[in-house]
C-alpha cells in the first residue's frame, strides 16, 4: 500500500510531467526556429548540428528530419541522405515516414515518378496523424512538375480539407491556373495563399505575375515592389524594367 507521503509524491510528479513535456516541445519549436534563421543566414553546418541535437532528443520529429535533409540537399550531400533513409526503410519497412522522407529527396532529385510511388506508400502505410497533409501537398507538387494538373489539384484539395490554413496549398492551386493561362482564377488562389501568409516573397512574384499577363500593371507593380521588398531579386528586377520605378530610392 502506498503511503499517504508517497502518494503526494506521486501526485506531484504526475502534475508535473505535463509541464516537462510542454517545456520539451516548446524548446524544440525555438531550436526548429533557430535552425531556420541559421540556414538562411547561410550557417548550414550550425544548422545541421541543432537539427541532430533535436533529434537525439526526438528521434521521430518530422519537420527536423526534413530540415535536415534539405540540408545535406543544399551541401550537395543528396546521397548521404538517401543511404540513411534506405537503411532505415531496409530495417523498418513498415514506417511511412521514411518513404515520405525519401520521397522528398526523389522530389528535389526530379523524380517526380520515383517520388508519387512513395507518396503513395506513406499514404498507403498511414502517416501520423497531423503529417498527412504533408504528404498530399508534397505529392501534389510532384504532379505539377509531371503536368499532371488534374491530379495536382486534387492532392491540393486534400491538403485543405485536412488544413484550411496552409498557404502552400493554395499557392499550388495558384500555379496550376497559372500554368493552365487562367490568370484571373490564379490570382484568387494566390491573394488566399497571402491572406494566410502575407509576407511570402514568391507569391507575391507569382501574383504580379498572374496580373501583368492580364496587364493590370497598378497591381502588378504593386506585387512586384512587396516581392522585391522582401528580397525576390526577379521581382526587383522587373519593378525596374516594367514600372519604371528606381529601388534605390
Amino acid at each position: 500500500m502506498i503511503s499517504e507521503l508517497n502518494t503526494y509524491s506521486l501526485i506531484f510528479l504526475l502534475s508535473l510531467f505535463p509541464l516537462c513535456l510542454f517545456s520539451q516541445e516548446d524548446d524544440i519549436d525555438k531550436s526548429l526556429r533557430l535552425a531556420d534563421v541559421q540556414v538562411s543566414s547561410g550557417e548550414l553546418q550550425k544548422a545541421l548540428l541543432t537539427i541532430e541535437d533535436i533529434l537525439v532528443k526526438q528521434p521521430d520529429n518530422l519537420d527536423a528530419q526534413e530540415k535536415k535533409i534539405n540540408i545535406l540537399v543544399q551541401q550537395d550531400r543528396s546521397k548521404d541522405a538517401l543511404k540513411d533513409i534506405e537503411e532505415y526503410i531496409l530495417a523498418y519497412p513498415s514506417q511511412p515516414e521514411y518513404y515520405y522522407l525519401r520521397a522528398i529527396l526523389r522530389l528535389q532529385d526530379q523524380k517526380y515518378d520515383k517520388a508519387i510511388e512513395d507518396f503513395d506508400r506513406a499514404i498507403q502505410l498511414d502517416m501520423p496523424k497531423g503529417a498527412e497533409y504533408k504528404v498530399y501537398l508534397n505529392r501534389g507538387m510532384a504532379h505539377f512538375y509531371n503536368q499532371d494538373f488534374d491530379q495536382s489539384d486534387n492532392d491540393f484539395n486534400e491538403v485543405i480539407a485536412l488544413n484550411p490554413k496552409n498557404a502552400a496549398a493554395f499557392h499550388g492551386k495558384g500555379m496550376i491556373r497559372y500554368e493552365l493561362g487562367q490568370y484571373e482564377d490564379a490570382i484568387v488562389e494566390f491573394e488566399k495563399a497571402l491572406k494566410l501568409e502575407e509576407d511570402n516573397p514568391i507569391t507575391h512574384f507569382n501574383l504580379a505575375m498572374s496580373y501583368f499577363r492580364i496587364k493590370e500593371m497598378d497591381n502588378a507593380c504593386y506585387h512586384f515592389n512587396r516581392s522585391c521588398a522582401l528580397g525576390h531579386r526577379n521581382a526587383c528586377r522587373l519593378l525596374m524594367m516594367q514600372c519604371d520605378i528606381d529601388i534605390a530610392k
